[in-house]
């Protein structure tokens, strides 16, 4: 059986500083330093955060060393209601906004970070690797109509696998979620079924037809954990860190594809702008793409009311996509194409102070 051990991923980053004048775009003498940063709060997707963590801790550190970030991972809902309110300077969510979104929050930019995976991860006892699952399976467990482990459909791709008769428990998110929207949205594309029904479909809640609950990735994370033969939907990071298996699953090509970073990147191809109501690298045709890969965003409005808070948001938001890739592959997610530096750019090129465009500062352009 495998080791398990605690949740470990950082969800809340919050990295008190005494800034003072070291903020300050001056020295005592007037002439012009380095910009700094000042501190930011943020709210949203728990999908990303153990790449925000990473990410946000060394722009504070490396980058803008006023640039203490304070990031809350409640989920994409609760992001997006909390921007929307203005009571946090940036949110964060999986989902693309909707068109009530975006009516309820003019002027919010929706800006794509980094590149995940949602994973299969289960907890089956003798089986701590090798599971391949196509959509069919996916749908059919989660849909409540395949339910055992050894049932014909999963022993069909899994030839020489012990698979145990055993009642498979299927375990999702309890909290409106990105993730859970990344992945409804996966199964709406590959199962009629489960696009038609009135209440399933692509969206951040659901009424799931069975099932444990989990609250955010963390609190999936550990039910699978703590729950034989249990399998349930996370981000590839949370899989990892709490050492639970994790399946492969079949892509269009007909292959059986496992979630790394190499095969998020090879899904991030077919990143096209504009970005529309869902995610568009699901079910990707590239070559090595796994299927359920997705972009995560940063929520922004265009029209910032206090400049430092603006300019270091464009610095950090800039400084992610240009310079972070490295940091971002250290918690296993992938970056954007090469393609989408432009478009993205052009998103940053909207922020504005009093009508004038914040441009980068030469502490992340340099």
């Amino acid at each position: 059986m495998l080791q398990r051990k605690s949740v470990r991923v950082l969800v809340g980053i919050t990295l008190l500083a005494l800034i003072g004048a070291a903020c300050s775009s001056k020295t005592n003498g007037g002439t012009n330093t380095a910009f700094k940063g000042v501190a930011l709060n943020g709210a949203g997707a728990t999908f990303p955060a153990p790449a925000y963590s990473a990410l946000f801790t060394t722009f504070y550190q490396s980058i803008e060393t006023g640039a203490a970030i304070n990031y809350q991972a409640v989920g994409s809902g609760a992001g997006i209601t909390q921007i929307t309110a203005k009571t946090v300077d940036f949110g964060a969510s999986d989902a693309p906004l909707k068109d009530s979104d975006v009516a309820a929050a003019p002027g919010l930019l929706e800006i794509p970070t980094v590149l995940g995976a949602v994973v299969l991860a289960y907890n089956v006892p003798g089986i701590p690797t090798g599971l391949k699952l196509t959509p069919e399976v996916i749908s059919g467990i989660f849909l409540n109509k395949i339910k055992f482990w050894d049932d014909a459909a999963i022993k069909a791709d899994n030839s020489g696998t012990n698979l145990p008769h055993q009642q498979i428990v299927s375990v999702h998110r309890k909290d409106s979620s990105g993730t859970t929207f990344v992945f409804t949205s996966y199964l709406s594309k590959v199962s009629t079924e489960w696009a038609n029904d009135p209440k399933l479909g692509a969206a951040k809640s659901v009424t799931w037809p069975s099932g444990l609950q989990g609250d955010k990735n963390a609190g999936v994370a550990q039910k699978i954990s703590s729950v034989k033969y249990s399998i349930g939907y996370v981000e590839l990071a949370y899989a990892l860190s709490n050492t639970i298996s994790y399946a492969s699953v079949k892509s269009p090509s007909g292959d059986f594809v496992a979630p790394s970073i190499d095969s998020v990147t090879a899904a991030g191809a077919d990143l096209t702008f504009p970005i529309g109501p869902k995610t568009n690298v699901l079910q990707s045709t590239a070559a090595g793409a796994y299927p359920i890969s997705t972009t995560t965003y940063l929520l922004v409005y265009k029209n910032q009311t206090d400049k430092d808070k603006g300019q270091t948001l464009v610095d950090l938001i800039y400084w992610i996509e240009h310079k972070g890739a490295e940091v971002a592959k250290t918690q296993h997610y992938a970056p954007l194409p090469a393609s989408a530096l432009a478009p993205i750019d052009a998103l940053i090129a909207q922020i504005t102070f009093n009508g004038a465009a914040i441009t980068p500062s030469a502490a992340v352009t340099a």
